[in-house]
This record gives C-alpha cells, sequence and structure tokens, in this order.
C-alpha cells in the first residue's frame, strides 16, 4: 500500500513512536532519517502529507519545506520541534505550512491534525482531476514515466503551464518524450476539446510551407481553439523560420508547443534558431532529460513498456526473456526513451535483442527470475553497505522494516 504519510526526523525513537502511532490507526506511513531521502519521493501527484522535524543535519525542516514547495506545491506539510522556537513557527507558517506542532505532541492530537491535512490533499486532487478532463483518462505519471527527481520537475511544470494560455517550448535529445510531453499539455489544458495538431518542421519546405501551415484547413486553421506542436523547428531554414512568425501575428492564433533538439541558447550561438523566432515561443520552457541522467528509471520503463507490449500482443509477460539487466543499467541509450521501447517491444515479439551492441551480454531467463536476481543482488547489497543491520538497510533502501523483512523472504535470504 502507498504511504500516505512521510515521517522525517533524525531521532530514531521518535520516529519510530510517530509511525507506531499512524499504524495503530492503518494510516500507511514511511519514516526517513533525512529530509533529503524524503525529498527523493515527493511526487506532484502524490496523494499524501509530510511530517518533518525542524532541526535535522544537513537540510533542516524550513530548507525541506521550502524544497517540497518547489517540487510539489501542493502537498502539505507539517513542522513539528522541541525547541519552542516562535519566530521559526512563524516562518514556517509564512512559508506555506499546514500546521506547526510543539513536541511532545500528544498522539490523538496528531493523528487528527493528520486527517485533516489528508482530507485537505483528497480535495486538492479531487478538484484538480475535475479541471484536467484528460481525454484519454490516463494519469499523467502513467503518460509521463519515472521517478527520477528530473522527471517529477518535468511533470510538475506539466501541470503548471498547461492551464495557462501561453505557448511553450520543449526541448530535449531525439527521443526523450517531447511529444507525449506536448500531448499531455494539450490533453491538460482548456483546449483539450479541440484539435492536437502536429507538424514535422524537418518535413517542410519552401514549396510546402504555405500549403501544411496556412492553407484553408491547413495546420494552424485547425489547431485553432486547440494545440499546434511544432516539432524540430530549428531544423527550418533561417527563411523559414521566418514564415513560421507569421503564425503569432493571425487574428486567431492557436496555442503553440514547439520543440528544439537541444538547448535553445546553444542553437542561437550555432545560427540554428532565429533569436526573434525564440522570444517569441519562449514563455514558458521545459527540458526533457535524456534517459541516461535518469538512474533508475530505465528499469521502470522498461517494465512499463514491456507491460503495454505484451497487453497490446496478448502475450503472457512472465514467459518473456529479458537482457541483462546490468547492461541495461549500464547503456548510454543513446535512442533515449524511443530506444528502450523498441527493446521492450523486440522482447514481446520474440527477436533477438542486444543491449548496446554485439558486446553485450544476451541471457534466457523469464522476466520474473531477472527481476528476483536483481532484487536478491540489491538487498544483498544494502545488508553489506549496513553491516547486516536491518533497520539500516531498510533506511538505505528508503523502505519500510516490515517491508524489508518480507522481501528478504521473498528472495531467500531471511
Amino acid at each position: 500500500m502507498q504511504a500516505l504519510i512521510f515521517v522525517v526526523d533524525d531521532d530514531d525513537d521518535l520516529r519510530e513512536a510517530v509511525l507506531d502511532t499512524f499504524e495503530k490507526h492503518k494510516l500507511p506511513a514511511r519514516g526517513f532519517a533525512r529530509a533529503a531521502q524524503a525529498l527523493e519521493e515527493v511526487d506532484p501527484e502524490w496523494p499524501g502529507v509530510v511530517l518533518s522535524d525542524i532541526r535535522m543535519p544537513g537540510m533542516s525542516g524550513l530548507e525541506f519545506q521550502e524544497e517540497v514547495n518547489r517540487l510539489a506545491p501542493d502537498v502539505p506539510v507539517i513542522l513539528f520541534t522541541g525547541h519552542g522556537d516562535v519566530p521559526v513557527a512563524v516562518q514556517a507558517l509564512r512559508n506555506g505550512a499546514f500546521e506547526f506542532l510543539e513536541k511532545p505532541v500528544h498522539p490523538d492530537h496528531l493523528h487528527q491534525v493528520v486527517l485533516r491535512a489528508l482530507k485537505m490533499r483528497s480535495l486538492q486532487i479531487e478538484v484538480a482531476s475535475l479541471q484536467n478532463q484528460v481525454r484519454d483518462a490516463i494519469p499523467l505519471n502513467e503518460r509521463i514515466v519515472g521517478r527520477s527527481k528530473a522527471m517529477r520537475f518535468v511533470r510538475r511544470d506539466i501541470h503548471a503551464v498547461a492551464p495557462l494560455q501561453v505557448d511553450v517550448l520543449l526541448w530535449g535529445e531525439d527521443g526523450t518524450g517531447k511529444t507525449a510531453a506536448a500531448r499531455a499539455i494539450h490533453d491538460l489544458s482548456p483546449n483539450a476539446s479541440g484539435e492536437f495538431v502536429v507538424v514535422n518542421c524537418s518535413a517542410i519546405s519552401a514549396d510546402n510551407m504555405e500549403r501544411i501551415l496556412f492553407d484553408e484547413g491547413g495546420a494552424v486553421a485547425r489547431a485553432i481553439g486547440g494545440s499546434l506542436h511544432l516539432q524540430d523547428i530549428e531544423s527550418l531554414p533561417d527563411q523559414l523560420q521566418a514564415q513560421v512568425l507569421r503564425i503569432f501575428d493571425e487574428a486567431q492564433a492557436p496555442r503553440v508547443v514547439a520543440s528544439v533538439g537541444k538547448k535553445p541558447e546553444d542553437l542561437l550561438v550555432e545560427g540554428r534558431l532565429r533569436s526573434d523566432l525564440l522570444y517569441r515561443i519562449n514563455v514558458a520552457q521545459i527540458e526533457l532529460p535524456p534517459l541516461r541522467e535518469r538512474g533508475r528509471d530505465v528499469f521502470l520503463l522498461l517494465d512499463h513498456f514491456i507491460r503495454q507490449a505484451a497487453a497490446r500482443h496478448s502475450k503472457s509477460q512472465k514467459s518473456l526473456p529479458v537482457p541483462d539487466l546490468d547492461a541495461v543499467g549500464n547503456y548510454d541509450w543513446p535512442g533515449n526513451v524511443r530506444e528502450l521501447r523498441n527493446v521492450a517491444e523486440k522482447l514481446v515479439v520474440g527477436l533477438t535483442v542486444r543491449i548496446g551492441g554485439p558486446a553485450a551480454t544476451e541471457i534466457s531467463e523469464s522476466y520474473d527470475e531477472a527481476m528476483l536476481r536483481h532484487e536478491r543482488e540489491l538487498l544483498t547489497n544494502a545488508l553489506i553497505q549496513s553491516g547486516g543491520r536491518k533497520a539500516a538497510a531498510a533506511d538505505l533502501l528508503g523502505i519500510p522494516r516490515k517491508r524489508l523483512y518480507l522481501r528478504l523472504k521473498h528472495c531467500g535470504l531471511d
């Protein structure tokens, strides 16, 4: 069950006591000894609340609150301290804290405060859901998949800009998901009922520019009341980029979501992007990071794409051979998410897959066997690093001790 409460406190005894309180009330909670650990798990769509001590080594409670507000501004933060620091309390409330509690907190009072915060969070999510009637009803975290901090920022930024009638510039390497992000911005916008029109600028020539964009029934006309996604605008020659500026001068102009293949400022220096076009379109900017910078997202995405492809082809996921997970994690993935999706598709249809070329290791084991092997290695390494102390190993892995015991038993390591 997903934790609805994060308890952040470097005092092990107090943290465990608070967790016991929530367990008594059957509220799923998870403890963190350091704010930085909890911050890795906070997501704009997470339906929970955060409890944090004020005075902690490393990142303080106030600093942690500021980071939570930046990453997931609607997540309620409850701060507590044993120091009776009124100025700190005032500052916390000014920063948007849901409530400030002084230790020791009576368990019943803490329980009631958290219930109020969870109710408010539930109402926030319900209102956001009603405001954003996504046509295909797929949540954003299932469309823009990833638990890395970079991808949580991407989802946060999409949520922020989608309701606004502003043009957006997406940038990132080929295959990083710019079109998926553009579609999500459209579907979460007030223009969702309008048409989402995609134009591949790399395929436009001077001869067909007028017809594709500006003719009656062309892309601009069809996108009015909806969104116009201009892919790879830097691929247009200078004179054609000048013609694109006409879109913004139309009496009725669609919302434009454009994309480029690298940092816009670098394209300006290289002379591949006109400054006047950039200034017109760059109202809001979102970077789509390459897969090699997204850490363990590669395994999450591989699982996601295998599930999608298996369902599409009516295949059994359990019977699928998978590549060596070490090769998956160590490969740079120059084709990014698109390349990984193709690997998943090949696995599902039964084609031979070599990660990173002929030198990569290939094994024949089922998906479940490979994931069990990987989990067993992860748990073993955590126990080694923690000197065999299971509580410390659980903290390293960011999971409750009870879950660690269950996973150890499942993997035959108990």
